[in-house]
């Protein structure tokens, strides 16, 4: 498998020399040069595992790159290579500007990317640290590194980083149950991605008391695609959170309800993720997202009447996915 720091663009350079050169390359006394149109907001580090394609190395940093047209930022990407031993590195510099509809909104972005060995830990923090713009805030976003050596990084890399982001229905574990030192900074990009479907779900829910949602419930079920186990694991947990609410009902009978996770049945091929409620008093609730375009349908009978609505879930953009991951 080649190393995905001789995938991704930039130019290779010694790594002592990379901060040199960003400093003379936006160097300029015109007011209408690039260098005018350079101001980070942030630090983003996009940190690769051994496993992880040249192809989703770049989904991914074209993602970043959208992300810091919108957030300007300076962006790390961390490649393990095996083309280095005995400490040491391999870095590249990448650096391009977007121009809008105008002069004006031009927008230049910088990446600089790091060929690393797993296992120095502590050089990599130290490398990272003198790339990091000082002053400004810091955020990681982890693909493909396993969680044993992700826990070797909380005291050395991701000490000081704000927030740190991975993508559940990419990873093959969840990452959630680490033993992180502050487990609210940690977010997920499939927790992200699900916010127009809470939308969607909970708009028309908010219609019905929650007495009424939990009163004779009996099962839970959420199904999905094989690219969207993450968004299925995060949506349940959001339901049980929303049904909790009524845990200060007496005997309230979501508290004793069947919540699973399943695979989308092999002939619905149409589905990409469904959620049902089943009651005992032959009511029902039952959301699916169509495998293709951004359409949903709601089928329901909640008590009022039976109901069958389309609903519209746009997906949001990858940038937009990393800021709702980032900042919410």
């Amino acid at each position: 498998m080649k190393d995905i720091i001789n995938e991704l663009p930039g130019i290779e350079l010694p790594v002592g020399e990379v901060t040199n050169r960003l400093d003379h390359m936006w160097e300029s006394d015109d007011a209408g040069s690039p260098s005018a149109f350079r101001a980070s907001q942030m630090n983003v580090v996009l940190h690769f595992g051994w496993d992880v394609t040249a192809e989703e190395a770049q989904e991914r940093f074209d993602a970043l790159l959208k992300f810091a047209q919108r957030y300007p930022s300076r962006i790390i990407v961390l490649c393990p290579t095996r083309e280095i031993e005995n400490g040491a590195m391999r870095a590249k510099l990448f650096s391009q500007c977007y121009i809008g509809e105008s002069h004006r909104e031009m927008c230049c972005c910088e990446a600089l990317l790091l060929g690393y060995e797993p296992e120095n830990s502590g050089f990599l923090a130290n490398q990272v640290s003198i790339w990091l713009e000082p002053d400004l805030p810091s955020y990681h976003w982890f693909c493909g590194v396993p969680g044993e050596r992700i826990e070797k990084y909380f005291d050395t890399l991701l000490v000081g980083v704000r927030r740190s982001i991975y993508d559940s229905s990419y990873e093959a574990e969840d990452l959630s149950h680490l033993n992180w030192p502050e487990p609210g900074l940690l977010g997920d990009l499939a927790m992200a991605r699900l916010l127009p479907v809470r939308q969607a779900i909970g708009q028309f829910l908010s219609g019905y008391d929650i007495s009424s949602l939990c009163a004779n419930l009996e099962s839970v079920q959420v199904r999905h695609c094989p690219t969207m186990s993450g968004e299925a694991l995060r949506l349940m947990e959001w339901i049980r959170s929303c049904l909790s609410d009524c845990e200060r009902c007496e005997d309230c009978s979501a508290l004793r309800a069947n919540f699973s996770i399943d695979p989308c049945e092999a002939d619905d091929t149409d589905c990409s993720l469904l959620l049902e409620f089943t009651y005992s008093d032959g009511r029902y609730f039952k959301w699916r997202k169509f495998a293709e375009g951004s359409l949903g349908e709601i089928e329901a009978s909640l008590g009022k009447q039976e109901e069958r609505i389309t609903t519209r879930v746009k997906p949001l953009g990858p940038e937009q996915t990393i800021a709702e991951a980032l900042f919410f």
